[in-house]
């Protein structure tokens, strides 16, 4: 009997301790085993737990190691663009034109003042579909009394840089949606679909049956060597090109035996596309154009000079989305696209031009003026989508305490996505899988860096670890 009861005494002696150990303890614990795994035998992990009031640091280790963070760079990003531009902030696109009314004839040009506003004719926001866009500027044009234009459409690139897409982007990302670049003027997230058919065999060929929205003068032209896979190979494809390319080469494999088959890719020349809207709207309107269409990106294959532009008569202003609204979608879905817009706008309105080497040049100085070491942050994008970016486990938590004490904080919580009941920012490129944000009154960030095997499989240690903390 008494060896019984010693045995019974000893199991809850072990349940207690257990369910008593602190945090750091558990996170110890848990991470002994998480780094011991095979699939961190040519790996990197590091992770830093600080509480979220004090900003004691609770568990670490390579909390001072740069990591390629993916998406979680997001959040440096939405940090800075809410103390650049403010949660109030707006993108303001006017329509407008130049030359005088006569007998509703414009004798003149159409002008769209762009502002950047990467939600123009995006499908997140019911304010910014692309038919109740189309619809505003046509019944603008048509009060203003123009049947027709005798003259151009034309685009202003209102200070932003003609180059789309940051240095450092891949050949494989930027022809995809995800890797959509930011213009002046840019429409419906810049993103269109290829439809397939894919065979009834894996190996076979496939066919493109149809593309929309059709790209305008550069783009068409796709080469197609994407093959049949197997019933669950799924979107195993890439889209090949870059801004300004007329071609569009596509490789890879996709599921068997699909009739239409939808891969979704980034336009060559989205200000081009957007314009190419505005005309086919307006004139199924009743108002036609008898000149070109002319955005910014005209320069590049158009051989006479643009037009210069003198006073503007205003017919309709569209506002976009507030900061807020903007951010939401950023971090909930990871637009890579808002947050390079973001960048090129703090550029814009913090260093007078819209580029991403002027956003980030203010980026950093906020940062170093605001405490931070930013030798821990080199940042080459917005949206982390560059595998060149490195940010510390450290860095990132301290930039998560410093969130908290600001008026936009609640909107920025409310944007972090849920994972394993935490509120967190995820972050997935090649052989990276990283997570950042709050849960239980700590802050955390655990970047992982060249695991082997499924990401899959690492989310779900990934999730024992930072269990830690409940």
């Amino acid at each position: 009997m008494v060896p019984k009861i010693l045995f019974l005494l000893n199991i809850l002696l072990f349940s207690f301790t257990g369910n008593t150990q602190s945090v750091p303890q558990k996170l110890a614990t848990k991470w002994a085993k998480f780094t011991a795994d095979a699939q961190l035998q040519y790996g990197l992990a590091g992770i830093c737990a600080i509480e979220a009031k004090t900003g004691k640091v609770v568990f670490e280790k390579n909390s001072n190691i740069g990591f390629a963070p993916a998406s979680t760079q997001k959040v440096l990003t939405t940090i800075a663009a809410y103390e650049a531009l403010g949660s109030n902030f707006t993108y303001q696109t006017q329509v407008g034109y130049i030359g005088s009314i006569n007998g509703k004839k414009l004798n003149g040009h159409l002008v769209i003042e762009s502002s950047g506003d990467p939600t123009f004719g995006s499908w997140r926001y019911a304010a910014t579909k692309e038919e109740l866009v189309l619809q505003k500027i046509a019944d603008a044009v048509k009060q203003a009394g123009i049947e027709t234009i005798n003259g151009n459409i034309i685009a202003t690139d209102k200070g932003f840089d003609i180059n789309p897409i940051p240095d450092n982007w891949m050949w494989g990302d930027m022809g995809n949606y995800y890797g959509a670049g930011h213009w002046a003027l840019n429409w419906k997230e810049n993103q269109y679909d290829i439809f397939f058919k894919s065979g009834k065999a894996k190996g076979n060929p496939t066919t493109v049956t149809k593309v929309e929205p059709e790209e305008s003068i550069v783009g068409k032209l796709i080469y197609n060597e994407v093959a049949t896979g197997d019933p669950n190979t799924g979107d195993g494809s890439s889209i090949y090109t870059a801004p300004f390319s007329p071609i569009k080469l596509v490789q890879g494999k996709i599921t068997s035996n699909q009739s239409q088959f939808q891969v979704s890719g980034s336009f060559s020349l989205a200000d081009m596309n957007c314009l190419t809207a505005m005309q086919s709207y307006l004139q199924k309107k009743g108002v036609s154009l008898t000149g070109k269409l002319l955005p910014p990106s005209a320069k590049i294959f158009i051989a006479e000079n643009i037009p210069a532009l003198g006073r503007i008569s205003n017919v309709l202003t569209l506002s976009s989305p507030g900061l807020d609204s903007i951010v939401y979608w950023f971090l909930k879905k990871s637009v890579n696209l808002y947050g390079e817009a973001l960048v090129r706008t703090i550029g814009l309105q913090k260093k007078g031009y819209g580029s991403t080497d002027m956003g980030l040049d203010w980026i950093d100085s906020f940062y170093n003026a605001n405490g931070f070491d930013t030798k821990a942050m080199h940042m080459t994008d917005g949206s982390g989508l560059s595998p060149t970016n490195r940010i510390t486990p450290f860095a990132m938590t301290k930039a998560l305490q410093f969130a908290q004490s600001k008026t936009w904080f609640p909107a920025f919580y409310e944007a972090l996505p849920l994972y394993n009941g935490m509120r967190l920012k995820s972050g997935t490129i090649h052989r990276t899988k990283c997570f950042a944000g709050y849960h239980n009154g700590y802050i955390v960030c655990l970047m992982v860096n060249n695991y082997n095997g499924s990401s899959g499989a690492l989310v779900d240690k990934m999730y024992n670890v930072l269990d830690g903390l409940k």
